[in-house]
């Protein structure tokens, strides 16, 4: 059995805040009967009676208590008390899994945290909504708030519990996690509020959380060295009861005895000194649990420890005892806590298979599948109830989400027409002040404006015929740039014939009857009629051989250039001849292979062509 009896009393904080004996809540109970009672001191009982009758699972009369603090608070206009006794209301409504009813309840505490303003009020709505997202099984949100909370809290002195509080939920998530690091880390924490706090129930449940803490790392190492430090945290919870009477509830020590006898029955070697004190616990647990209510759940983990102790003893008849009793004991329960009644049936089917009494041990098998399909029906139906609770949520906090953004704009867009309207008295202000200026000043500024105005057309004009001789001179500098472009383009077409001529000249001279005074005149006649062409030439567009280069289809030769060239200058066939000392056929051919290259039909003449393309 082991631990298994334990994992159902997993300590949670909720459940530490007991009165140290019934006699304590008959004592409370008197006292709100009395008239000369405080309000104040009204509160704190209401507080103490509804936190304890609901960790008891008795939820009506809880209920009772709830209600009549939130009365007594309404009618006060007390708004932290108002909200204590929502967020009482909330949590007891979450116990009992009616997960539909808390919303409501937290908007209501969240209205009168927020129209109030009051912090404590704050502090415990927020409390509400931790405790809501927890409950629902949303530990990312859970930790978000707290994180958002526990600074606030740490603020108040006074709610030294309630920070304890949120530790001790820190370390319950961080625990399902098992991430031994941060649970141990709250757990501390929790230790450290609880010894600040006094408050020696809250300081036995925190002992025992970090015993839990400490037993991931036995679970992980086997060592005997740390499952010792588990069961010195567990009694360190335990020596608190005795230390100091009646500042631990019996339900608490209880609780306490059944942590550390659960974690004595990991030791490897049952000593007899280990196995007395198991006894000895569980005996006082037995002996504890009569002066509470609905711990059946308690008192069946004591009788499987001492079933335990009967089976290592090999005593299966005693061993059969404790577990029938611990049956019954839960049958008395409604509902039934099929949690530990699984376990008690189980042991009972093994031991009676042991025994070889079949016929038994297939009774409480098929009471072990019973109660395993009843609390899996359950955990169904409360996973369900959950997940509607959580949609419900989401869907809230989306309209939420949605109305805060909309209120938002809406509060933008007020703050834009304010903001337009002081704009508009503002300028309307201004506005009366300048009419009055304009009035008081309106014939200077008219003979100011004529000035400038005279002075500016003055300036425009002195800028026009800027601009004017500024542009007269930049197209006179092109015309002339454009004359110097087109004189070289034409002494390199003269100089280029000088030399043909000096070449024809050196090689007519070889020959003896030659005519000197004939090739003279020939060339001065050439001569003129270059003067001629050299005059057109300069007129001419400057990128003359880049703009026929770039209209031709195909590579145009230094010769082809020179033909273009003349044809350009409007030459004839017979002068382009008698120029390049050549027949006109052969010039004639030239043009036609022209034609060719520049993609021209015989139809259309090279001069037009060239004219044409150097207008454009």
């Amino acid at each position: 059995m082991k631990l298994k009896y334990l994992l159902i009393y997993c300590i949670l904080f909720i459940c530490t805040l007991y009165p140290a004996q019934n006699t304590l809540i008959d004592g409370l109970k008197s006292q709100l009967s009395e008239d000369d009672i405080s309000t104040a001191q009204k509160f704190k009982i209401y507080n103490e009676l509804t936190e304890y009758y609901r960790v008891s699972d008795q939820y009506p009369t809880a209920e009772k208590y709830v209600q009549q603090q939130l009365e007594l608070a309404q009618k006060e206009n007390n708004y932290s008390e108002q909200v204590k006794a929502l967020a009482q209301k909330g949590i007891i409504k979450l116990n009992q899994s009616e997960y539909d009813k808390v919303p409501s309840i937290i908007d209501a505490a969240n209205t009168i945290a927020q129209k109030s303003n009051d912090k404590t009020a704050s502090l415990y709505a927020n409390y509400l909504n931790i405790y809501y997202y927890n409950a629902l099984g949303k530990p990312e949100n859970t930790i978000k708030l707290i994180q958002k909370t526990l600074p606030l809290v740490e603020k108040q002195p006074s709610e030294t519990i309630l920070n304890a509080k949120l530790n001790y939920i820190l370390y319950g998530i961080y625990t399902e996690w098992n991430d031994a690091e941060n649970a141990t880390k709250y757990a501390k924490k929790a230790i450290e509020l609880a010894e600040k706090s006094g408050n020696k129930n809250l300081l036995s449940s925190a002992y025992s959380a970090l015993a839990v803490c400490y037993s991931f790392r036995y679970e992980k190492t086997g060592d005997l060295k740390d499952l010792k430090s588990v069961i010195e945290m567990c009694k360190k919870a335990v020596a608190l009861y005795h230390q100091f009477p009646g500042h631990v509830s019996s339900h608490v020590h209880a609780l306490a005895l059944l942590n550390l006898t659960n974690y004595y029955l990991n030791y490897p070697v049952m000593t007899p000194e280990i196995r007395s004190e198991i006894q000895n616990n569980a005996n006082e647990i037995l002996t504890l649990t009569q002066h509470t209510t609905l711990n059946q759940g308690m008192q069946a983990g004591a009788l499987g420890v001492l079933s335990n102790l009967a089976m290592r003893d090999h005593n299966d008849a005693l061993s059969e005892k404790y577990l029938l009793k611990a049956e019954q004991i839960l049958l008395t329960q409604k509902p039934v806590y099929y949690h530990v009644m699984i376990n008690v049936v189980k042991d009972l089917a093994q031991l009676y298979a042991k025994q070889k009494n079949y016929q038994k041990a297939f009774e409480y098998e098929s009471k072990l599948a019973e109660y395993s399909n009843i609390l899996f029906d359950e955990g169904q139906a409360e996973t369900a109830k959950r997940l509607e609770a959580q949609y419900q949520s989401q869907r809230k906090e989306s309209e939420l989400k949605a109305l805060t953004e909309k209120t938002a704009s809406l509060k933008k867009e007020k703050l834009l027409y304010l903001g337009l309207g002081v704009i508009g008295l503002i300028g309307a202000f201004f506005m009366f002040r300048s009419y009055h200026f304009k009035l008081r000043y309106s014939i200077e500024r008219e003979n100011k404006l004529d000035t400038e105005k005279h002075e500016a057309e003055m300036q425009i004009k002195l800028q026009k015929e800027e601009q004017a001789r500024l542009k007269a001179e930049q197209e006179l500098l092109t015309l002339h740039q454009q004359k110097l472009q087109s004189e070289v383009l034409a002494s390199q077409l003269h100089i280029q014939h000088k030399n043909e001529v000096l070449q024809q000249l050196q090689t007519q001279l070889s020959d003896t009857d030659i005519n000197i005074h004939q090739v003279v005149k020939g060339e001065s006649r050439v001569d003129n009629d270059f003067e001629k062409i050299r005059f057109t030439i300069q007129e001419l567009h400057p990128d003359f051989f880049k703009n026929i280069n770039e209209k031709a289809k195909q590579k145009l030769t230094t010769l082809d250039l020179k033909y273009c060239a003349y044809l350009y200058l409007g030459m004839d066939t017979k002068q382009i001849a008698n120029l390049l000392s050549v027949e006109p056929k052969s010039v004639r051919m030239t043009k036609y292979r022209l034609k060719k290259k520049f993609g021209l039909d015989e139809n259309t003449a090279l001069e037009f062509f060239f004219q044409g393309v150097f207008s454009e």
